[in-house]
Order: structure tokens, then C-alpha cells, then sequence
């Protein structure tokens, strides 16, 4: 329902547009579009922090959307030349702040202590045939991994798998039998978690999955998606027909 009322506000608005430009263009109006385009094209910022607001997350989420509120409403007001502010200035200050905070992200937030596995501008895939799951790391620099845990052989303990994301993409699937804990930062990128997902300027979330059956397998995914994306999953059910 929370994110139906985003939809609406969005769907309001493109109605509204294509209202503006039907009465431009039989003449009922007379609206210079260039001029209305380059001052308001901003709003765009203020419905996807509306958007974050509606959703009613993570702290992160309601970070987000104030930030992305604030941006846009800075834009249209230079643009009105209601006030003024560098952006130069503006860039030059924000940029710094996202590097310090990746950062800080990569340095302190990784778990694992296994094997590190890389994806630079290319995959790494284990989704064909069987496998051993061990305490491990992944990162994907440009590149993308797929983990298909269905195939694995779990370890009978707590396995610990830190995933990142670095303008790349990681996808994993894991079984619904075996005890499953997540914990997801997002620095803009997003982070699905079976059914959780978060995304935004810095956010973030975590699932926990308990096995329908007493099991001793318990897997911990630490993820961090940063410009990029990670998504944990079950697997999906072909569709009868």
C-alpha cells in the first residue's frame, strides 16, 4: 500500500504533464515548455525523495528522501533565482563525503575470512553444478556474481559470506531449509534481501530467515551494494500453464 501511494503521486504527476502539453498544444494554453522544462526538470529529485519518504524504511530510506527533497528544491530555487548556491561548491563538498563513507564501509564492514573471490570486469558463477560453501568473500568491481546456494554443500555451522558491489551486480540464491541472517548497506545502490530491499544515498537493512525444520545450517551475508547492486533470493518457481 506504502509503495502504491509513491506510484500515485508519480502517476498524478505524468497525468498532470500530459494534461500541461495536450492544452499546449491545441492552444488553450500558452506555455513555453523550454523554459517550464529547464526551470522545474528538478521536481524529478523531489518525487523520488517523496517517493523514499512514502516507503517508511530504514532510517536511511527517510535520510534519503530528505536529501533528495533538499537537492531538488535547491535546483528549481537557482533556477528561479530565488537564492543562489554554487554547485560547484556544492559537488565539491558532497563527492568527498560519499568517498569517506565508502570507505569507512569497505574498511570496517567486511566479516569474512575465507577466500576472496573477485569479478573484475568479468563473473564469477557457481550455479551449474555442485559446490562447497566455505567462509568467504565476494566482490564485484565492474562485473557480476551468481551464487546458486540450492547446489552447495552447507557446512552442518555458521557460514559467513561478505558480499560487494562496486558499480557491479551480485545475485544469490539460497535454499528456504537452512537458517539464513542478512545485513545490507546501500550507498547509491540498493540491496534486495529475500523480501526486504533498501537503496538510496546510504541505507540500510537485514532479513533473518529461520529453517522450517530444526538445522544446524546457518548462513550469515554481510552485503554491502555501493553504485551497484546485490540481491539474495529464493529460487523462483516456474509458472504452470
Amino acid at each position: 500500500m506504502l509503495r502504491s501511494k509513491g506510484n500515485l503521486l508519480m502517476g498524478s504527476f505524468i497525468i498532470l504533464l500530459g494534461i500541461v502539453l495536450l492544452l499546449n498544444s491545441i492552444g488553450l494554453v500558452d506555455i513555453n515548455l523550454e523554459d517550464l522544462f529547464s526551470t522545474y526538470w528538478p521536481i524529478i529529485f523531489i518525487f523520488i525523495g517523496a517517493r523514499f519518504l512514502l516507503n517508511r524504511g530504514s532510517t536511511g530510506e527517510i535520510l534519503s528522501g530528505i536529501v533528495f527533497i533538499a537537492f531538488g528544491i535547491i535546483l528549481i530555487g537557482n533556477n528561479m533565482d530565488l537564492f543562489h548556491i554554487n554547485m560547484d561548491s556544492f559537488w565539491s563538498l558532497l563527492w568527498p563525503v560519499i568517498l569517506i563513507l565508502v570507505g569507512i564501509n569497505l574498511v570496517f564492514g567486511k566479516k569474512g575470512n575465507g577466500k576472496s573471490n573477485f569479478a573484475i570486469l568479468g563473473s564469477v558463477e557457481k550455479k551449474s553444478e555442485k559446490w562447497v560453501l566455505k567462509d568467504s568473500s565476494f566482490v564485484a568491481f565492474w562485473g557480476g556474481i551468481e551464487l546458486d546456494l540450492t547446489l552447495a554443500e552447507i557446512p552442518q555451522e555458521e557460514t559467513i559470506v561478505d558480499l560487494t558491489a562496486i558499480m557491479g551486480g551480485v545475485e544469490i540464491i539460497v535454499p528456504e531449509d537452512i537458517n539464513i541472517e542478512c545485513e545490507g548497506t546501500a550507498i547509491l545502490g540498493g540491496v534486495e534481501l529475500i523480501n526486504k530491499s533498501t537503496g538510496g544515498i546510504i541505507a540500510n537493512t537485514s532479513y533473518l530467515q529461520k529453517s522450517p525444520i530444526p538445522s544446524n545450517k546457518t548462513v550469515k551475508f554481510y552485503s554491502r551494494a555501493i553504485l551497484g547492486g546485490i540481491e539474495i533470493r529464493h529460487k523462483k518457481v516456474p509458472v504452470a500453464h
